[in-house]
């Protein structure tokens, strides 16, 4: 190789001292949006405890969300359907140490993004490795293909890895915090499919990629696991995560495989084999909330709650993780029944039927542009009733069942 004269040795160091600044102003950058976005959030869960005093906000920066002693979570026991798990420089071996202690029953789809693999090596041939140490089936990610539970997937080099409900997506879009393929991308897009149902683990590495998009696992009721920055060969990413994020656990690696087996296999098998479905009703107006409720206990249905205005529907949806919501479309406040419906949905996909004194096509049409599993119109009888719920119900249970082609508990009707 020839040698450099003094000059481009110059030049050299300034150009390395000019990129390793503008990195250093990109990862800030990052950091201050991302925290000028949680203070937004905090100043509007500070005005709903001031308006609605004893309310339980979900995420945050409540003491019952903040990581227990030891990195034991308080949360509640919804069984993770996706697990996504992205790294960088120093992730392989944590990672074969996690996927190792998994056993052959486990039931959620595990889809993983690295930025880099050894020089020569494949997504195959990652693919490869894993398989020798794991009992579960690994391939490599393909475009349109429907991920399935039990499952690992390794994202291909050069592409972005994205979910759309239960497919994946592949896609050469613009590089994201300098890389193709970036964790960011593939985290968000579980958050948005899959909610309070999504586990998310990010492991060693390098820069900030990953500390979005866990913040958006978080803002949607799920889960969000973090390496131990002081196990990771490097600790940067993971520490940059912590900063911003107010995560569920942060543990080594192969404690991180304990974790998911915990969320994942023995919150499923620990819940009743038969239980009365859980309903939310939010309705404003006394008189037609007491009758829903009467009708609904004479069926036999658990009432977990029942609120006045869509805000406070979020809040106790968020808390009680009912089975069923029954929404009236226009709720005393800003937000009507159509709104609250949609962001519950979004949020944590707990199926939603629409009760109303209108049935106008105005009316209808609003709610077809939302995952409706009903329309109940008043005055009702206890008959109509029994049918929206049980329709309800039984369409949830057929979705769920299809994505995790297993029976699931039996709900007592």
């Amino acid at each position: 190789m020839p040698s450099r004269t003094p000059e481009e040795l110059k030049e050299l160091a300034e150009l390395t001292r000019n990129l390793s600044s503008m990195g250093r102003d990109l990862a800030e950058q990052s950091r201050a949006a991302i925290r000028a976005t949680r203070e937004k959030i905090e100043r509007s869960r500070e005005m709903l405890r001031a308006t609605n005093p004893g309310l339980l906000l979900p995420g945050g920066s409540d003491p019952a969300n903040e990581p227990a002693e030891g990195g034991n979570a308080r949360h509640g026991a919804v069984p993770a359907d996706v697990i996504v798990i992205g790294g960088s420089a120093g992730s392989s071996v944590p990672l074969r140490r996690i996927l190792s202690g998994l056993p052959e029953a486990f039931p959620a789809a595990i889809l993983i993004v690295q930025h880099s693999s050894p020089i020569g090596w494949t997504a195959q041939s990652t693919a490869d490795l894993l398989a020798s140490r794991t009992a579960l089936p690994v391939s490599v990610a393909v475009d349109l293909q429907p991920f399935e539970p039990g499952r690992i997937y390794v994202c291909p080099p050069n592409y972005h890895l994205s979910l759309e409900n239960s497919i994946m997506r592949l896609e050469e879009s613009p590089v994201e915090n300098h890389t193709r393929p970036s964790i960011d991308v593939l985290f968000r897009s579980a958050a948005a499919s899959f909610a309070r149902r999504v586990v998310a683990v990010l492991l060693s590495g390098t820069l900030t990629d990953g500390t979005a998009g866990l913040w958006q696992i978080k803002r949607r009721g799920g889960i969000a696991i973090v390496q131990d920055p002081a196990e990771a060969e490097f600790p940067n990413m993971p520490r940059n995560a912590l900063e911003n994020v107010t995560v569920d656990y942060v543990l080594p690696a192969k404690q991180i495989g304990e974790t998911l087996i915990e969320v994942s296999v023995s919150r499923r098998h620990g819940r009743e084999s038969a239980r009365r479905p859980s309903i939310l009703i939010v309705e404003d107006e006394a008189l037609g909330a007491q009758n829903l409720r009467e009708r609904l206990e004479e069926l036999s249905y658990e009432v977990c709650g029942s609120v006045t205005s869509g805000e406070k529907g979020i809040l106790v949806a968020a808390e009680a993780s009912p089975d069923l919501i029954l929404m009236d479309i226009r709720l005393a406040g800003k937000m009507d029944g159509i709104e609250a419906a949609r962001q519950i949905w979004e949020r944590l996909q707990i199926p939603v039927v629409f009760v109303t004194a209108h049935a106008d096509l105005q009316t209808l049409a609003g709610v077809k542009n939302t995952a409706n599993y009903g329309y109940l119109v008043k005055p009702f009888q206890t008959s109509s009733v029994r049918a929206a719920v049980e329709l309800a119900l039984d369409r949830r249970e057929k979705e769920l069942r299809l994505f995790h082609g297993a029976a699931r508990p039996a709900i007592k009707r």
